[in-house]
C-alpha cells in the first residue's frame, strides 16, 4: 500500500480507464475511499452477526442501524457549512480517524469484555452514533472536494469511477464479510476496519491542491453567528436556483419508496420466489453490477439541454417497470433481470443527479447544497424503512403487494414531477461552473 502512494506521489497521472486518466490526487482519494469502504462492510457484517447471535432480536438490530442514519439528517446541515468554511481535506482525515479510533476501542473492548453482552450492545450503539456522525461531516466534503480535484470535463467519468468502485466494495465485503467473520470472529474484522479508516487518513493526507483562504473568525458567539449566517445563505442560494429543491426532493424520495423494498427483500426470497436465503446475495449483487453499468453508461452520455431531462426521467420509468415486473415473478431467473434492469436505471439516474449538483454549484456553496441534498435523503430514508415495516406487519409480509406500491409510487412521482416547469427549467437550462484549470 505504501508502495502504491509513494508511486503515485511520483507520477502525475497513475492510472488509465476508459479514456480517461485519473490525476495522483483524485486516485489517493479514490484509493483511501476503496480500503474505507471494504473496512465498513466489515463492520456492518460484524455489528449485525454478532448481535443476532449474541441477543436474537431484529428490533435491536434496526435501532442500531437507525441510530447511524439519523446523524446525516441531525447534522447534515450544519456540516454543509463546515465543509464549505474549512479544509475539506482535513475534514476527510479527521473523521476517518474519529472512525477507526472508535471501531478500534469496540474491538479492543470485545477482546476484554465479551461475555458483557450489554456493555458491547452499547458500545456497538455508541460506535454505530458516532461513525454516522462522522459520515455526516465526510459525506458532504468529500462530494464538494471531487470536483476541486480534477476538470469539469472528466467529472461525470470520475463520479461514474468512484460509485461503481463503491459497489465493486460492496459486492465483495458482503460476499467475504461473512466467512471471514467466522473464521477470525468479531474482534477481529473489527480491527480491520480500523485499520482500514487509518490507511484511509494517510492516503488523504497526501492530496495536495490549491486551498482557498478560510476567514478566522473569534469567540464563540462570533463563530456561531458567521455559523448561521453561513446557513443561511446556503439556503437563500438553493432558493434562488429556481427548480433546484425541487430537483433535490425528486432525487432523494427515490429511497423512500426503495426502502421498504430493501427491508423485505429477505420476505421476498423464501416467501415468493421460495429460494434458499443465498439467493438474498445473489439479488443484491445483481443490482449492483446493474448499477456499475448504469453509471457507465450514464457517463458517456452527452446531456446537455433538455436530453439530461429525458435521461433522468426516462430512467425513472424504467425502474419502475422493472420493479413492478420484479414484484410480479415468482421465477428466480426473471427477478434477477428484473433487479439488474433496476440497478442499471438507478446507476443512470443517480450519476446525472450527484454531477448536475456538483457541476453547477460554486465550490464556496457546494458543500452546503451536497449536504442539504444528503439531508433530505437521510432523512426520507428512515420513514421509508418504518413505512415498509409497517406494512409488513400489517399484510404479513406480502411483498407482491409491497412492491408494486412502490413501483407505482415511483411512477406517478416520476410523471408528477416532470410535469413541474421549475424542475424542468433547472435541468435544462442549468448553466454549469466555469471548469477549474488543468
Amino acid at each position: 500500500m505504501y508502495a502504491l502512494i509513494s508511486k503515485a506521489l511520483g507520477f502525475q497521472y497513475v492510472l488509465h480507464l476508459k479514456g480517461f486518466l485519473l490525476n495522483k490526487n483524485i486516485f489517493l482519494l479514490w484509493q483511501g475511499q476503496l480500503i474505507s469502504q471494504l473496512g465498513m462492510q466489515a463492520y456492518t457484517i460484524a455489528m449485525m452477526f454478532w448481535l443476532m447471535e449474541n441477543t436474537g432480536s431484529s428490533f435491536l438490530m434496526s435501532l442500531i442501524l437507525t441510530l447511524s442514519i439519523l446523524p446525516s439528517v441531525i447534522f447534515g446541515p450544519i456540516a454543509g457549512v463546515i465543509a464549505d468554511q474549512f479544509s475539506r481535506k482535513n475534514i476527510l482525515i479527521v473523521t476517518d480517524l474519529i472512525r477507526g479510533m472508535s471501531v478500534l476501542l469496540l474491538s479492543v473492548m470485545i477482546f476484554g469484555e465479551y461475555e458483557s453482552q450489554f456493555i458491547i450492545v452499547m458500545l456497538f450503539a455508541t460506535v454505530s452514533i458516532v461513525n454516522g456522525i462522522s459520515k455526516a461531516f465526510f459525506q458532504p466534503a468529500v462530494d464538494a472536494f471531487i470536483p476541486d480535484l480534477v476538470t469539469s470535463n472528466k467529472l461525470s467519468k470520475t463520479v461514474a469511477f468512484f460509485q461503481s468502485t463503491t459497489q465493486c466494495t460492496t459486492i465483495i465485503g458482503q460476499a467475504l464479510g461473512g466467512i471471514l467473520y467466522r473464521a477470525l470472529g468479531a474482534p477481529i474484522l473489527l480491527l480491520l476496519d480500523a485499520i482500514s479508516y487509518f490507511i484511509s487518513a494517510f492516503s488523504e493526507s497526501f492530496i495536495k491542491y490549491d486551498a482557498k483562504e478560510h476567514k478566522k473568525i473569534s469567540g464563540i458567539a462570533n463563530k456561531y453567528k458567521q455559523h448561521k449566517a453561513d446557513l443561511m445563505d446556503g439556503l437563500s442560494y438553493v432558493n434562488s436556483c429556481k427548480g433546484m429543491l425541487q430537483t433535490m426532493i425528486f432525487a432523494s424520495s427515490i429511497n423512500f419508496f426503495i426502502a421498504p423494498v430493501m427491508l423485505l427483500l429477505p420476505f421476498y426470497v423464501t416467501g415468493q420466489l421460495l429460494e434458499e436465503a443465498h439467493w438474498y446475495g445473489y439479488l443484491l449483487a445483481v443490482m449492483a453490477l446493474g448499477s456499475i453499468l448504469g453509471y457507465w453508461l450514464s457517463a458517456t452520455i452527452n446531456v446537455r439541454g433538455n436530453r439530461r431531462t429525458m435521461v433522468m426521467f426516462l430512467s425513472m420509468l424504467l425502474f419502475s417497470c422493472s420493479l413492478m415486473l420484479f414484484s410480479q415473478t415468482i421465477s428466480p431467473k426473471i427477478a434477477l433481470i428484473s433487479l439488474f434492469i433496476s440497478g442499471l436505471s438507478l446507476g443512470i439516474f443517480n450519476l446525472q443527479a450527484t454531477t448536475l449538483f456538483q457541476k453547477n454549484t460554486p465550490t464556496e456553496f457546494r458543500g452546503r447544497v451536497m449536504s442539504l441534498l444528503m439531508t433530505i435523503s437521510s432523512g426520507l430514508l428512515p420513514l421509508g424503512l418504518l413505512i415498509g415495516g409497517g406494512l409488513g406487519a400489517v399484510t404479513n409480509n406480502n411483498t407482491q403487494l409491497i412492491f408494486s406500491v412502490c413501483s407505482i409510487g415511483i411512477a406517478v412521482l416520476t410523471i408528477t414531477t416532470s410535469l413541474n416547469s421549475s424542475l424542468r427549467s433547472y435541468l435544462f437550462n442549468h448553466e454549469e461552473i466555469a471548469p477549474r484549470k488543468a
